[in-house]
């Protein structure tokens, strides 16, 4: 059951808030009551007001009844009619910078769209995913929060990272070569991944830091098989967040994507009669660990959504504050082979070079190539 974070009331002047990850393509060539804008996004020097006043120019009878106006240049419009999208769709054409092309979203009520709860998917089963509650104190947890925040970030992707042990390079989608990041963890984090490696097949040499500010996610993926070895682990500080694990169902044909970190990549196509994947949403309370280990480390997706809110139960729903995720993996120098071959980059190399995920669909490449960054 889907619960509204925002709980806004949807109408010409206050249009409801949208969640933007739960966009895609069209499956159809018809008009949608939803709108893709690229070029268009606070970073882009476009506010809220400004977005809704062209919108309302473009058609002045077109009711929007949800707006999202992104951070840097991708933002979404759902009007109570398709008609109504098509004519404000047009009409922007010509006159703005922007590029408009209809959306999807996977729920057909109108306004405001928003994620399944926690609560919703407790009955799906993860093989080989742990959540360790209070796996630091709080004591703890300030003390690994200043240690980071003391060092230097990289910001050359969409969210700030850190690399320690062995770095990881996004473009190639394998460890760096020898010299991108210090050979040993820090010390800061020592008793930390002694504390992990009890628990994983493997001892962690290899730390990536990830800032999440309130609105940053990471697009849906497995750590690549090439790169790391079984049991990934994330240690949450700060706030809590829901991180999202999807599956492809046996007779879907969607594949999985290994390692890729596309910002607002659309989730895989719903079949005609039902979702493609399997997916489970998990809360991830500050303090707590999880481990991905098997069928979860090797066949499962996981990622966060691009949200300011997340929702637990029917009615309840959670602010979301910086989190700042220390994932501690042990660094792979040997070829990969798990029990998941299709699903490999190091047994299949096509895991990683065409999926439902990561393959360069229309939609995608609005994401990338009309959204100049």
């Amino acid at each position: 059951m889907a619960c509204d974070p925002d709980a806004p009331i949807a109408s010409a002047s206050r249009p409801a808030s949208l969640d933007p990850s739960v966009f895609r393509q069209p499956r159809g060539k018809c008009p949608t009551r939803h709108l893709y804008i690229a070029n268009c996004g606070l970073g882009k020097g476009d506010t809220p007001e400004g977005v809704l006043a062209a919108l309302h120019a473009a058609a002045p009878g077109a009711e929007v009844v949800g707006l999202h106006v992104g951070d840097q240049g991708v933002s979404y419009a759902s009007f109570a009619t398709p008609e109504g999208a098509d004519l404000s769709r047009q009409g922007v054409a010509g006159a703005t910078r922007w590029v408009v092309r209809f959306a999807e979203t996977a729920d057909a009520l109108p306004g405001a769209t928003a994620p399944d709860s926690v609560e919703s998917t407790t009955h799906i089963d993860v093989p080989g995913l742990m959540v360790i509650p209070d796996f630091v104190t709080e004591e703890e947890a300030e003390t690994l929060l200043a240690e980071v925040d003391m060092r230097s970030w990289d910001s050359s992707i969409k969210r700030r990272v850190q690399h320690y042990g062995h770095a990881f390079d996004y473009a190639r989608l394998a460890l760096a070569e020898s010299g991108a990041a210090p050979v040993e963890l820090p010390e800061f984090c020592h008793d930390v991944a002694a504390r992990v490696s009890e628990l994983t097949p493997m001892p962690i040499n290899q730390l990536t830091v990830n800032e999440y500010q309130p609105g940053v996610g990471i697009a849906s993926h497995c750590d690549a098989h090439s790169a790391f070895e079984d049991g990934i682990c994330g240690l949450t500080l700060g706030s809590g967040i829901v991180m999202e694990f999807r599956k492809p169902r046996p007779d879907s044909g969607g594949k999985v994507s290994v390692g890729r970190h596309h910002r607002l990549a659309p989730p895989p196509p719903e079949k005609e009669d039902g979702e493609a994947v399997v997916q489970k949403n998990v809360w991830l309370p500050a303090r707590s660990l999880f481990i991905l280990t098997g069928e979860a480390r090797y066949a499962w997706q996981h990622g966060i959504a691009w949200r300011k809110t997340d929702c637990l139960t029917a009615g309840e729903v959670r602010h979301r504050g910086r989190r700042v995720s220390l994932t501690l993996r042990a660094a792979r120098f040997a070829p990969c082979e798990c029990g998941w071959p299709m699903l490999c980059d190091a047994q299949n190399p096509e895991a990683s070079l065409c999926d439902t995920v990561t393959c360069p669909s229309l939609f995608e490449l609005w994401h990338t190539c009309c959204r100049p960054e």
